[in-house]
């Protein structure tokens, strides 16, 4: 067990969300979020010709960097939250239609 003046050596921390401190041995919560493309075995075939497709695909791929090619597959991150924050977080996201719940979008990012 950690006495008072160890914990000075422990970094303070902040609520991803309000901002809160987060003194050391206080309540937290971590939130580790992992999101990946998905695929339901479906193919349609494009309207301007697979051939056009393909080109348009090979340029967007071109255009972008390493790190937005991964981000479009793969993303991983963690959040700390407090007590409250906490709450809400699961609260919409459980339950996005008793809510507000922005989803922003950003689909000309999105290469498919």
């Amino acid at each position: 067990m950690m006495k008072e003046s160890d914990t000075k050596t422990i970094e303070e921390r902040n609520c991803f969300r309000c901002g809160k401190v987060l003194k050391p041995g206080a309540l937290s919560y971590l939130v580790n979020i992992r999101v990946f493309s998905n695929f339901d075995g479906v193919l349609i075939e494009p309207e301007e010709g697979v051939d056009q497709h393909l080109k348009k695909l090979i340029k967007q791929v071109e255009e972008s960097t390493p790190e937005e090619l991964e981000r479009d597959v793969y993303e991983e991150f963690t959040l700390i939250l407090c007590k409250s924050c906490r709450d809400r977080f699961v609260k919409e996201t459980k339950y996005p239609w008793e809510g507000p719940f922005k989803i922003r979008n950003d689909s000309d990012r999105t290469i498919h």
